[in-house]
């Protein structure tokens, strides 16, 4: 029996200066997580370091530039024939929102309010096992954001 191919995938926790998280809506014809919400980011290409990546794909889905800081998490999503680790990163960025034609809204949203958004799977089961859990990093600003989820669990 063939194992599970795996593709990594580097997606960006942005913060604005008001604690609101980065959230970009799927556009509705997507092939994977359609009209849902997720973070930012993309897949690694081949020869690509995962910053350039984040860089890339962060510059190409929102128009932002970005500075990675730190890994906040890992979160894993199966498909079919093949698995993505999503490689989530707290990032600085600048500039301002303009979205690629892959999605269709974005939003700044206070980490209290996440769970009223259809994120994407990955996403939303990432979120309900570090809540149930507990096991994002004390300094990670995810923990925070975690921690203000309220409503999320259904």
């Amino acid at each position: 029996m063939v194992g599970s191919v795996y593709i990594i995938a580097v997606r960006a926790l942005i913060e604005d200066s008001e604690g609101r998280i980065l959230l970009i809506k799927r556009s509705s014809n997507s092939k994977t997580n359609p009209s849902t919400w997720e973070l930012p980011g993309g897949k690694v290409g081949a020869g690509e370091s995962i910053e350039e990546a984040l860089k890339r794909e962060v510059k190409e889905e929102t128009g932002l530039e970005i500075t990675p800081h730190q890994v906040v998490g890992v979160a894993e999503q199966k498909f079919p024939v093949i698995n993505a680790i999503h490689i989530i990163m707290r990032c600085g960025a600048g500039g301002e929102v303009e979205l690629s034609h892959e999605h269709e809204g974005f939003a700044w949203v206070e980490p209290g309010d996440i769970g009223s958004y259809q994120l994407a799977d990955w996403l939303k089961d990432f979120m309900e096992k570090n809540l149930n859990q507990g096991t994002v990093e004390e300094d990670s600003g995810l923990k925070r954001i975690i921690g203000l989820m309220k409503g999320f669990r259904r």
